[in-house]
């Protein structure tokens, strides 16, 4: 599987890589694609992060699924990025997957998307979640397409249900053994 992954300043670091590390470690590769129009992104602690693609470099319809992680870059930046509505209406029309932490649910569910659905998102966030059944004390939820986690102590979780939603559960149960070291 070809995943995208919607990089902004801002953006929580662990909630990023321990994801994309996990799934790259389950075999799948993950591709940061930059919104802000440079390569160079700020991260919410490290001084910088370089990708190797700016959004308009890429055809997101080649992708499988998406990831956004959360951070203040997806309450403070995204939400004035056109195209972060555009991509997530693609992922979930299509039926692909669509995966969000921390507070960057709550851009899947300004839209009504998650109407309906079981999500968790950071606490705070819940109120912009159309019509959705938040459930707070989940850290990870999976409603069909849709993989939501309430922060970034959840990340390697969070990973692991993408891992699961395109591989299975038995195949998921071998990759967290793996990241336990058995």
């Amino acid at each position: 599987m070809k995943l995208l992954m919607l990089m902004v300043d801002g953006f929580e670091d662990v909630e990023a890589i321990a994801t994309m590390d996990v799934i790259v470690r389950g075999g799948d590769e993950v591709i940061p694609v930059s919104l802000m129009g440079r390569k160079e992104i700020n991260p919410k602690v490290f001084p910088k992060a370089t990708v190797d693609y700016t959004i308009d470099e890429i055809n997101y319809t080649k992708f499988d699924g998406v990831i956004i992680p959360g951070g203040p870059g997806s309450f403070k930046v995204m939400p004035d990025i056109p195209v972060v509505n555009e991509i997530i209406k693609y992922f979930a029309g299509a039926d692909k997957l669509v995966a969000a932490i921390c507070a960057a649910p709550h851009l899947i569910g300004k839209l009504g998307l998650l109407n309906g659905k079981n999500f968790t998102v950071h606490p705070g966030f819940e109120d912009q979640v159309i019509g959705g059944n938040y459930l707070r004390s989940s850290g990870v939820v999976r409603d069909g397409n849709f993989i939501t986690a309430k922060s970034m102590y959840y990340s390697i979780e969070f990973g692991l249900k993408i891992h699961e939603f395109f591989h299975g559960t038995e195949s998921k149960n071998k990759l967290e053994l793996s990241l336990q070291g058995e």
